[in-house]
């Protein structure tokens, strides 16, 4: 008998065909778009971390409001920054 995979059926013996491979998809690439939502998502957050934190670590009103407000002008200044860069990106792309 030979070593191919296989049973036996009405006492004849017949070979099992190999399983089809499985093509597994790729998965996309993140589009422009997607990552910059991602970077304005995690700046975002990076600000609220901040001042969360800030929050618990001074214990004064105005400690926590001058913390505040500077986070909250530095994320929208990163922000803005973000979106020029992204912006510039959109229309070099365009000129490909």
């Amino acid at each position: 008998m030979s070593e191919e995979k296989g049973r036996f059926v009405q006492g004849r013996w017949v070979v099992d065909p190999d399983p089809e491979p499985v093509e597994e998809e790729a998965p996309a690439a993140p589009t422009v778009e997607e990552r910059i939502h991602e970077a304005a998502e995690s700046v975002r957050k990076a600000v609220n971390d901040v001042m969360n934190a800030g929050h618990h670590l001074l214990g004064t009103p105005e400690g926590h409001e001058h913390i505040e407000r500077t986070a909250r002008k530095a994320g929208e200044d990163l922000e803005r920054a973000i979106n020029a860069w992204a912006e510039s990106a959109r229309q070099a792309l365009r000129r490909l």
